[in-house]
């Protein structure tokens, strides 16, 4: 079978791959949310226990280090976001990391929640500070890079939001924390970012037969293979040109060097 290579250097079109748009809705507002949100979420004692693992409506929550506390959903008296606002969100119930993640590189170790993305999105949570005794941070990460993070200073319990984006093209998504903090809702968004071009990267990537080259390498790259779905298929680190070979289908190829990330797209046939 012939094969041919169709690279499109996405500047102002977009790739969507994703097709995500969730919310997470721990805070109980009647007015926003629907019934069966509220169900999903109703006042208990902890959402995992210690040391277990449970995926709940899509979310992935890992429970804590001891004491089975992890995402216990408590009336907070009500707290409001944005108000007199188009934005305005009121919360009744929280959802409680009652500790922290003892994160590691990007990475927390226990206590936090995860999701699977298949693209780019942007990720907002309503939040609050678990605590006013002591400074905590909230982070959000995509196992590797940290996407964004808050500081609460000491006596900061307001409301609160932080938004991340993730531009790449899939992976898994990390809310955790340093101490204990408060959520009341986590928004997941299609981002409208798409493949990106960086002209700053010079690296070529061309196909012959079922070999494709990856050549112009002039420094430490990394190069990643994704199906259309968000998977990983190849990875490769190369201070050099390299080839290899790759079956039939749509491909998404991410080159990353010091200089940036370079996405394209590879079709082969």
């Amino acid at each position: 079978m012939k094969k041919k290579l169709l690279i499109l250097l996405l500047v102002t079109s977009f790739c969507n791959i994703n097709g995500q748009n969730k919310i997470w809705d721990f805070g109980g507002d009647v007015n926003y949310t629907s019934a069966t949100q509220i169900a999903m979420w109703p006042v208990e004692a902890y959402n995992a226990a210690e040391g277990a693992t449970v995926v709940k409506d899509g979310l992935t929550l890992v429970g804590d280090s001891s004491g089975d506390q992890f995402g216990q959903i408590e009336n907070s008296g009500g707290k409001t976001w944005d108000a007199g606002t188009d934005d305005e969100y009121k919360a009744i119930n929280r959802f409680k990391f009652n500790g922290g993640s003892a994160p590691v590189d990007f990475m927390p170790s226990y206590s936090y929640l995860s999701f699977p993305v298949t693209g780019p999105v942007d990720v907002k949570v309503w939040f609050r500070s678990g605590s006013s005794s002591a400074n905590r941070t909230l982070y959000i990460s995509d196992g590797t890079i940290l996407l964004n993070s808050f500081d609460a200073v000491v006596d900061n319990t307001d409301p609160e939001t932080i938004t991340a984006s993730y531009t790449g093209t899939g992976g898994i998504i990390y809310i955790y924390t340093s101490n204990s903090f408060n959520l009341y809702k986590i928004e997941v968004k299609e981002s409208t970012l798409g493949l990106e071009f960086n002209d700053v990267i010079k690296t070529n990537v061309k196909v012959v037969d079922n070999q494709v080259y990856i050549s112009e390498v002039d420094t430490d790259t990394e190069v990643n293979i994704y199906s259309v779905t968000g998977a990983l298929v190849k990875k490769i680190q190369t201070g050099k040109d390299v080839d290899f070979t790759m079956k039939s289908g749509l491909w998404i190829v991410e080159v990353k060097t010091d200089k940036g990330i370079k996405s394209l797209k590879l079709v082969i046939e």
